[in-house]
């Protein structure tokens, strides 16, 4: 029990809650296991078994993140609802208990980030709207001094507009505190790369970037490229 509040990191969606219905997801970046992606996944399906019998919809990722190779760790659900009721068997869930008891050691000492996160601009997405991604490029975003939320998120979405009529899956995630995330997708590198370069060809998205450019409603934080391992 200790150690629970720990592991699965609960934000409240502060200023998204009426979003209460589109998927999220909990993640936790780690550093390889004695610098081995075998042994990270053995690791990660013991986990795996408990957290999908409680509801949860579990995937590996692995990408860079300031320069350090990670493995993400990612549990999705289709709604807030599904994710409250899950945290609440997980508390007390035998399995669970005695899991995370033993190997807490390990997992403290190869957490390199973690975080839980909401889609922002389509209530209606669940955990499935990743299906036939296999890669992904996210980027983070905060407001900028002279701006407001509402300005980033407007911003966000003329650009999730664009990248939607290149096939590019746009999504956006918040914890409600913090960065925004916004994120694309493609089958594989060559697919996700070849749609991007569609994209930045178009006199919609150079009008946007150019304007963006101009008159910023965010700050660039970082960005990252992942692809799925399982």
């Amino acid at each position: 029990m200790k150690y629970l509040s720990l592991l699965l990191l609960a934000l409240c969606l502060l200023f998204f809650g009426s979003n209460s219905r589109s998927d999220n997801f909990e993640a936790w970046d780690f550093k390889p296991i004695n610098g081995s992606l075998e042994e990270t996944i053995i690791w990660f399906d013991q986990a795996k078994a408990v957290h999908e019998r409680l509801g949860g919809k579990v995937e590996y990722w692995q990408h860079d993140v300031m320069g350090n190779n990670v493995i993400s760790y990612l549990i999705r659900f289709d709604t807030q609802e599904n994710w409250a009721s899950f945290k609440d068997k997980l508390t007390t869930d035998e399995a669970w208990q005695t899991w995370i008891n033993k190997n807490y050691k390990t997992f403290s000492s190869h957490l390199v980030e973690s975080f839980s996160l909401g889609n922002v601009l389509n209530p209606n997405a669940e955990a499935s709207a990743w299906d036939g991604l296999n890669v992904i490029g996210f980027s983070a975003w905060e407001v900028a001094d002279d701006k407001v939320i509402t300005d980033l998120l407007t911003s966000m979405q003329k650009s999730s507009e664009i990248d939607s009529e290149f096939n590019l899956s746009p999504m956006v995630y918040s914890s409600g505190l913090g960065p925004l995330y916004y994120l694309t997708g493609g089958k594989n590198w060559a697919d996700l790369q070849s749609k991007i370069a569609k994209r930045n060809e178009s006199k919609a998205w150079t009008e946007y970037w150019t304007a963006a450019g101009q008159d910023p409603a965010g700050d660039f934080v970082r960005q990252a490229f992942s692809v799925r391992i399982q």
